[in-house]
């Protein structure tokens, strides 16, 4: 239409991001800058109570009451901090994904009822969101502003909201640490210590999103413009505000982000992030010394015409020379659908820039199959998900750069659950990954939405699963971790008992004593109040004194023995009764002692002592590697993680994969469990690498199969320079 313009577009063509860019480049950037503080969360509240643990030790008095509980609630909450952190990018991620408008999730009828959950969590959340909106008032109104002129382009007829406000942050963490994770009490001190760490962070952060949006080229609507939202006018002068004016002076001009001053916006110093950057020129590179005498075309695919020509091959759904390089296959693909259209391979080239996608999207597609045991189906499946992939290459500029955008994210999701032939895939994992890579293909290109809602399909289709696995591996390394306590707790009374008699002849009934009462209630006190605890030392002190006093009453008088006893009594009796002993069993037991002590002619020996403990070791013996398996002579520096994956190689049957759940803090024991959360071996560390070594199991990435392949794209192409 003549006069006719499109709102922050300029007169030279030049264009802006699309707000669904824009806001995508905003949360990965958030993700990126806030993630972090929940470990530090976890770890900071555990610093202060282990030294409020460790002042009471030194004072000689009772820790605060529940300290012990919450570090032991807290060690599970870091065991567990990746499926937190999970749960907190997923409910900041809904209000990205919903942006310009409010999450599903926080729109709620005035007359709705409040669960209890919800009402503790906006009487401890609701102060701190208040508290940091106040601080970071003024920025934020900034940056609101801004929104609102990027939400214009989408004409949704209503104020946007700003997805990184305080009030979301707070309700991501509080979805994060729900009630049902830690006590009411721990929680309020976790939000308490994660708002020391949001009062540092989020100012950098505004400031960030400020200054990208400014350059990004959204000007701030006017202050006093009380409108919703600016709707695309259709005239040349005047923009409409839902029946009021807004002149165009009152905006600042847009202008191009430094990206796309740079040059052309597909280039490899383009926009790209630094790794991006990196690998599109490494890969321009190496094509250009292997094709030094090569003679070019007479014209380039012009973009228009490349991207539709890719539109065809995806909606092929197939790519020619399975067994040859992806990059190969996807330009072969390219050449066969244009010569259908009548564009003859002789006549017409890529252009660097499309090159450079396709070597670069080629080699992370030949790296991810190579690294991972796929089924021929998953093979051809992520075949054809290289041309959206590629698509969204020439796209977005930073797709190859941290924090992952979600196509990286629900990639690596899928390489996981297709990777192996795994049995215990009972909830169809195999299957759903197959659903969703095919959802990819048939979307629109440039469809952003479809990873997204990708990794909401996945989420929910495993989360039941994920789930039972949870419960199921933490019952199975809460009654290993108790046993190993109980053992330990054994053995160190064994030793404590070996170090009074050892050697030493007593009366018998000292040694019945120490050996039932005195031995069971140093089992029973390290396990409730830890070793070196005041209550369990003075437990090995009333040994000590009554195999003094013993050998006492061998020279000494009986007014001088009864009193070393009379001083002794009342320990005696509290350990009678910590061993469940009544009245009338404790008070037989120290008449026993007190006569036995009274006749000096009481014979003496040396005791035989019985071990507690067991000496059976409850490890697993790792099992033999497939003949001829190479040696990984990296594995003995394998970094033993929880949480880490392992795909177990099995000559007579199919792979699975394993999961580290718990790494013991007594003995080291590493406990590896099934896709169900049944427990598959207990082995020492030197067992796990040794496994790792003969390739039994092979571990896999921590970060994402994705983020560590292009990884080492990238430490492959600063080294050759």
């Amino acid at each position: 239409m003549p006069g006719a313009r499109t709102y922050g577009s300029h007169g030279d063509g030049a264009r802006q991001d699309a707000p669904a860019q824009v806001v995508d480049v905003l949360r990965r950037e958030t993700f990126a800058r806030l993630g972090p503080l929940l470990g530090e969360t976890v770890r900071g509240e555990r610093a202060r109570l282990a030294a409020l643990q460790a002042d009471a030790v030194q004072a000689n008095r009772p820790a605060p009451a529940g300290v012990a509980e919450a570090l032991t609630n807290l060690a599970i909450l870091g065991a567990e901090l990746m499926d937190h952190e999970q749960r907190w990018q997923k409910s900041l991620g809904e209000a990205f994904a919903a942006w310009p408008h409010p999450p599903a999730a926080r729109v709620v009828s005035g007359f709705a009822l409040v669960s209890d959950d919800e009402l503790q969590a906006q009487l401890i959340g609701q102060p701190v969101a208040e508290a940091l909106d106040k601080r970071f008032a003024y920025v934020r109104d900034v940056i609101d502003k801004r929104l609102l002129s990027l939400a214009a382009r989408l004409q949704t007829g209503q104020r946007p909201t700003n997805p990184m406000a305080p009030q979301h942050v707070v309700d991501a963490f509080l979805a994060a640490f729900t009630p049902q994770d830690c006590t009411p009490g721990l929680r309020q001190s976790l939000l308490r210590h994660h708002e020391k760490l949001l009062e540092s962070h989020l100012g950098p952060l505004y400031e960030w999103c400020n200054a990208y949006l400014a350059e990004a080229g959204h000007a701030m609507a006017s202050g006093n413009d009380h409108a919703s939202l600016v709707a695309r006018g259709g005239n040349d002068d005047v923009v409409a505000v839902h029946g009021t004016g807004w002149e165009r002076g009152n905006v600042v001009a847009a202008t191009d982000a430094a990206w796309q001053r740079s040059g052309s916006a597909h280039g490899a110093a383009a926009g790209d992030g630094p790794r991006g950057a990196l690998l599109r020129t490494h890969a321009r590179r190496v094509r250009t010394s292997a094709q030094a005498d090569r003679v070019q075309p007479g014209r380039f695919f012009r973009q228009a015409e490349f991207m539709s020509t890719l539109g065809l091959l995806q909606a092929d759904g197939t790519l020619p020379g399975p067994a040859a390089r992806h990059s190969t296959r996807m330009r072969a693909g390219l050449y066969a659908v244009a010569g259908q259209l009548g564009i003859e391979q002789r006549d017409v080239d890529l252009t660097p820039e499309q090159d450079d996608a396709i070597d670069v999207v080629g080699r992370l597609f030949d790296a991810l199959a190579a690294r991972h045991m796929l089924s021929p189906e998953a093979l051809r499946k992520l075949s054809i998900l290289t041309l959206p992939y590629l698509y969204f290459a020439l796209e977005d500029p930073r797709l190859f750069d941290d924090p992952p955008p979600p196509a990286m994210q629900l990639l690596s999701q899928l390489l996981e659950l297709w990777d192996g032939a795994d049995p215990d895939d009972a909830a169809g994992a195999h299957a759903l990954a197959d659903r969703v890579a095919d959802e990819i293909v048939r979307a629109a290109p440039g469809d952003v939405t479809v990873f997204a809602r990708g990794l909401a399909q996945i989420d929910a289709g495993m989360a039941p699963v994920r789930r039972r696995a949870e419960a199921g591996e933490r019952r199975t390394w809460q009654a290993i971790r108790g046993r190993e306590r109980l053992d330990a707790a054994r053995r160190d009374a064994d030793a404590a008992l070996r170090a009074c008699l050892q050697g030493r002849e007593v009366l018998d009934a000292t040694a019945t004593f120490l050996d039932a009462q005195w031995r069971q209630a140093l089992v029973q006190t390290w396990l409730r109040d830890g070793a070196g605890s005041p209550r369990h030392e003075e437990l090995r002190a009333l040994g000590d004194a009554l195999v003094g006093t013993d050998a006492l009453a061998l020279r000494a008088s009986g007014d001088e023995i009864a009193d070393r006893l009379l001083a002794i009594l009342p320990a005696l009796r509290t350990c009678c009764r910590q061993c469940g002993l009544d009245e009338a069993a404790t008070e037989a037991q120290i008449a026993a002692l007190v006569s036995a002590h009274a006749t000096p002619a009481t014979p003496r020996r040396v005791h035989e002592i019985i071990a507690l403990a067991g000496d059976d070791d409850a490890q697993a013996t790792p099992q033999a590697g497939p003949a001829g398996a190479d040696v990984d002579a990296g594995a003995d520096a394998f970094e033993i993680v929880e949480g880490q994956r392992f795909l177990q190689r099995d000559v007579d049957g199919p792979d699975r994969q394993l999961r580290l759940a718990w790494c013991s803090p007594l003995t080291g024991a590493c406990l590896l469990v099934n896709a169900g959360g049944a427990k598959a071996h207990l082995l020492t560390p030197g067992a796990l690498r040794a496994m790792v070594r003969r390739s039994v199991l092979q571990p896999r990435d921590a970060g994402g199969a994705v983020a560590a392949v292009l990884q080492d794209m990238a430490r492959q192409a600063r080294a050759a320079g």
